[in-house]
């Protein structure tokens, strides 16, 4: 029995695998696509800055859930061996999604427009990921059950980052639908509010399991 839910769970951790990787190559090249769309009909970025941000995002959306992703599994793989996490790809990775924040931050800023306080506030997600990726890649081992911390919290900001695209820019395609006004930032945001506090609470929850507080009768026993 235990040999069949493990390999159920590894089955799924395979086909999540996947539709990662499937998202985050559909997304770059989507996003590259318009892109090179737009500056073929003479659209520059000064001009419609906000027919950029979109496609901008994308891709910055896809290269750090696949950041997120693979450092999840690789946290894993390597947890009786953290040494071994550091590889000249993963490091890559994760200077990729702080670059990816850093480009969003900038365009934003440079080219206000009506999706500039969205590119905004989720540009930090990229950042908080490569930080966590690169700290735990040159502190190995650092702190206990570090490596399961990571693989939740990349675990759980993948799934945001995969609710976030599906409903930004799946959803509305598939049941035919558009959000005006204020609800329109909803789709943007929605996953990431739900996301970080839970992020935070689990976190929190399995720190507290795996590092009891001694208890004054086993300190004074000590």
């Amino acid at each position: 029995m235990p040999a069949r839910a493990a390999g159920r769970t590894c089955g799924r951790a395979r086909v999540y695998t996947y539709c990662a990787y499937v998202v985050t190559l559909s997304a770059v090249t989507a996003s590259a696509g318009r892109i090179v769309t737009y500056l073929s009909q003479g659209i520059g970025v000064a001009d419609r800055p906000d027919l950029y941000g979109f496609p901008l995002f994308l891709g910055y959306l896809g290269v750090t859930t696949f950041a997120m992703v693979r450092q999840a599994l690789r946290v894993v793989a390597t947890r009786r061996a953290p040494e071994t996490l550091r590889t000249p790809l993963h490091e890559a990775l994760g200077w990729a999604s702080i670059a990816g924040s850093v480009t969003v931050i900038a365009f934003a800023l440079g080219g206000w427009s009506d999706i500039s306080p969205i590119l905004l506030g989720l540009s930090p997600i990229g950042l908080f990921t490569g930080r966590g990726m690169l700290r735990l890649m040159r502190n190995p081992g650092s702190e206990r059950m570090g490596w399961f911390y990571s693989h939740m919290g990349s675990m759980l900001g993948g799934g945001i980052a995969f609710h976030t695209a599906f409903a930004v820019f799946g959803a509305p395609r598939l049941w035919a639908y558009e959000t005006a006004g204020p609800l329109a930032v909803v789709p943007w945001i929605l996953p990431t509010v739900i996301g970080i506090p839970a992020i935070v609470v689990w976190t929190r929850y399995y720190r507290r399991k795996f590092n009891p507080v001694a208890r004054p009768a086993d300190a004074r026993s000590a």
